[in-house]
């Protein structure tokens, strides 16, 4: 999964101007904020504090340098933003005020100020005049109309700060340029977006993985189904796409500092789907060679792809185990919570006995009950707690361990439904 052109075209604009009134005067600088850093400036400095018509307001609100590229040098310049928030015109006066104290440093090259309203002509025309007596620093006025051009064209500030500027296409291309470069999940706002308009998207294969990813990690699965709704064929797509690209999407992960769990629980969720609604035998295809579902991809040596699927289908195999040990369900196999609280009586021992917790669960498998399901032999030990033996994974192997997956999540799903009847 390469990273995706991100170029929106006008149909993923809403055709109205843009609104900047439901942000507040600390949003809207906070916006100013992260519009220079996508457009390139670097050293930013919000100084928050002072006076004026927000809490940031007063004095100069942002500063930023920007390499200016020329033929013969490249020269670093600097900037001072003064950014006033108004629900009316911006007044003459503090127009002046900021031209007056920027003017005073000798070292700065630029001063923009930057407004959600407008400037009086006389005041711009006072800009200008100061301008021709002053050389530097350079003054440049942002009014709304000039701020909406520019945010226009930096979509990723457009879409985190006023998302009703992009059409659900856009939407779609943000969600994907911000979860294929940063591994940024969809919002629960988006998922509801996502969710409510599912079978158009069904293309969008890194979309509707982002999409069950966050829902897997932060969502309900539940209320929003996605592996049991979306079509045979976007499903198979979906676990094919992250299960070849499992190391591309970890290693990014792991360069961003960020939990690699929403990643492994959301494919495992999704191979849950495909082993009730189409069986062991693809689940199995779509875990050992998922390069096989796409033209032109050469398979991965055997010990890499072996390698890959093991925290998918030891966790699929954990959930299983916790959820069917849960209280009412399987006498045969008990877990131990590590939030579950210690025994009561274990404060009176004269020596400490707590052991560090490192967050792993502790199952209790029984030869002396039946399983519930009627799966495993009364002598036989659940396998659903079974560590993966420390080697590489045959296809038969895999195939073997997916198909008593699929005849526990087929039994489950079962007394779900004809309780629900």
């Amino acid at each position: 999964m390469g990273v995706p052109e991100f170029t929106l075209t006008d149909l993923d604009f809403q055709l109205e101007s843009l609104d900047f009134t439901n942000l507040s005067p600390p949003e809207f600088e906070n916006l100013i904020f992260h519009l220079l850093d996508e457009m390139g400036f670097s050293n930013l400095v919000w100084r928050k504090g002072g006076e004026g018509n927000s809490a940031t307001d007063g004095g100069r609100d942002l500063e930023a340098t920007y390499w200016r590229i020329e033929p013969v040098k490249s020269t670093e310049v600097t900037y001072w933003y003064e950014v006033k928030y108004r629900s009316g015109q911006l007044e003459r006066s503090q127009v002046q005020k900021a031209v007056l104290d920027a003017s005073a440093n000798t070292a700065l090259d630029y001063l923009v100020i930057v407004t959600n309203s407008t400037v009086s002509n006389p005041c711009l025309d006072w800009v200008r005049e100061f301008q021709a007596s002053h050389s530097r620093p350079s003054i440049s006025v942002w009014q709304g109309h000039d701020l909406e051009v520019i945010v226009r064209k930096n979509p990723r500030t457009l879409a985190r700060f006023i998302p009703t500027a992009l059409s659900f296409s856009g939407r779609c291309k943000v969600i994907e340029s911000r979860f294929s470069n940063l591994f940024l999940l969809p919002s629960m706002d988006e998922l509801a977006d996502l969710w409510a308009r599912r079978e158009t998207i069904e293309n969008q294969t890194v979309v509707l993985l982002a999409a069950v990813l966050s829902e897997s990690a932060y969502g309900n699965l539940v209320d929003r189904p996605w592996g049991m709704r979306l079509s045979g064929e976007a499903l198979v797509a979906a676990v094919a796409t992250s299960v070849a690209n499992i190391y591309p999407l970890v290693h990014r992960i792991s360069t961003l500092n960020r939990s690699q769990q929403p990643l492994v629980e959301g494919i495992a969720y999704l191979i849950g789907c495909v082993l009730i609604r189409s069986g062991s035998d693809l689940a199995t295809d779509l875990l050992y060679e998922p390069e096989k579902f796409f033209d032109g991809h050469l398979p991965l040596p055997e010990t890499l792809g072996s390698h890959r699927l093991r925290p998918v289908l030891a966790t699929l195999y954990d959930q299983f185990a916790v959820y069917c040990s849960s209280a009412n369900y399987c006498p045969k196999l008990h877990h131990r919570d590590p939030d579950e609280k210690q025994n009561y009586f274990a404060r009176y021992l004269s020596q400490e006995s707590s052991t560090p917790d490192d967050g792993r669960f502790l199952f209790l498998s029984s030869i002396k009950h039946e399983c519930q399901l009627g799966l495993v032999n009364r002598d036989t030990y659940c396998p659903l707690p079974d560590e993966l033996p420390d080697r590489d994974l045959t296809r038969e192997e895999i195939r073997e361990r997916l198909a008593f997956a699929e005849s526990v999540l087929t039994a489950r799903v079962a007394e779900l439904e004809e309780k629900k009847s």
